[in-house]
């Protein structure tokens, strides 16, 4: 036993979170921040602490992530819930410092830590996928009454499974990276497929955007990389420094209800969470209402009353609940301009550093991840919260560890040093 512990490297950590890391999403998705907290802790009690100088590589991505940070904290000054905006801060430093870590270690591995991190990351995305399939046959097949209660009640929404199929429809970018799938194109066809048929039983929107976006811009990226970088770069710029200063009235709002039927009313209640988010964004439009602030806005508890949408005149459905569901509104509402200058700038660092990849898929697969990643951002789950931010890094450290360049071999101990 002592010496297997021995032999334990930084690696394992990170080949362990890549086994339970999609598990964990599906029926535990919260837990995934105290996941990337002990994939973190594990890799430096390793001797991961030894691959921090690594880091270097990326200093601009530490830099700015310090900065986005720092600024969070620093809007307790002027944050109307100040004390929440100033842990917020700290929490969202902790959350980086902690997916810097597993990123060190992804960039020194060798051929075999590769290869067994892929078997793992496969194992427990096979096993996230069988169990995400049996919940939507048993939707498909068994549709409780809608006054059923208890289980059946849970059955029929499925909202518990929305976050653990998003993070899959996530993780496929890195799943079709590993070795055994890198060079068996239709197999990874095949595993992106069934994650979508997956998702579509689910009706989980979420997973299904980002699956198809990804699968949209993998073979232009694959072919024009410098194009669909260039596109997500652009539509990312045009999020952040148009989209909170446009006239999204009421009066536009229900125009686009009543012209656009199959905009359902969570559709229709986003387009009004947006309308009061850019309201408020120009009482405040210099350094926003401060870090997750959006929870406390003034007025945004308030149901929506307005008799051209009564079907938004609910309990939940409020003008803003926690968060806008679009994390450019959030960073300019949140922390103005300077919020998000930091937030575009740390996207277009990370396009650039992918462009730059010498592997045609690699590329391919690592803008699918961003241009999926950015749908899921603009219409779901809010920016800081701590399981996304934390699947965000565990995926991007395993996209990392398997697309990078091998590391030499480490030596074993010889049997005289035993």
């Amino acid at each position: 036993m002592i010496e297997r512990l021995r032999e334990a490297r930084p690696s394992h950590s990170l080949a362990l979170a890549g086994l339970l890391m999609l598990p964990l999403a599906v029926v535990a998705p919260l837990s995934l921040a105290p996941l990337l907290a002990l994939t973190a802790i594990g890799a430096a009690a390793l001797g991961g602490y030894r691959d921090i100088h690594r880091l270097v590589s990326v200093r601009p991505l530490v830099l700015l992530l310090m900065l986005l940070g720092a600024l969070g904290a620093l809007s307790a000054a002027w944050s109307i819930i100040p004390m929440h905006s100033f842990l917020e801060g700290l929490r969202f430093l902790a959350i980086s410092a902690s997916g810097l870590i597993p990123v060190a270690v992804a960039l020194n591995l060798a051929a075999e830590e590769r290869e067994r991190l892929g078997r793992l990351l496969l194992a427990g995305f096979v096993v996230a996928l069988a169990a995400l399939a049996i919940a939507g046959l048993t939707r498909a097949l068994w549709d409780p009454a809608p006054a059923s209660g208890g289980i059946a009640r849970w059955l029929r929404h499925f909202t518990v499974f929305d976050r653990g199929a998003t993070v899959l429809g996530l993780a496929i970018w890195a799943a079709v990276s590993t070795p055994i799938l890198r060079d068996r194109r239709a197999s990874a066809v095949l595993l992106a497929l069934a994650t979508l048929a997956v998702a579509l039983m689910l009706r989980s929107r979420s997973a299904m955007l980002c699956l198809l976006v990804g699968l949209a811009v993998w073979p232009v990226a694959y072919r024009l990389p410098r194009v669909a970088a260039g596109a997500i770069g652009a539509a990312v710029l045009f999020l952040a420094l148009v989209f909170p200063a446009a006239p999204l009235s009421m009066d536009v709002v229900a125009r686009l209800h009543q012209s656009v039927p199959q905009f359902d009313n969570s559709m229709i209640h986003r387009f009004a969470i947006w309308h009061f988010a850019i309201d408020r964004i120009a009482e405040r439009p210099v350094l926003g209402w401060g870090l997750d602030a959006s929870r406390a806005l003034p007025g945004g508890t308030e149901i929506i009353d307005d008799p051209r949408l009564p079907e938004l005149a609910r309990p939940d459905a409020p003008w803003m609940p926690l968060h806008p569901h679009n994390a450019a509104l959030q960073w300019r509402l949140e922390l103005g301009w300077p919020g998000s200058v930091l937030a575009v700038l740390v996207i277009l660092w990370l396009l650039r550093q992918i462009v730059s990849t010498p592997s045609p898929s690699a590329r391919a697969s690592a803008l699918a991840l961003v241009a999926g990643t950015l749908v899921v951002a603009m219409l779901s789950y809010g920016f800081w919260q701590a399981w996304w931010q934390s699947s965000l890094w565990l995926i991007g450290a395993l996209m990392v560890a398997l697309n990078g360049r091998a590391a030499p071999q480490p030596a074993r101990p010889a049997a005289a040093d035993r």
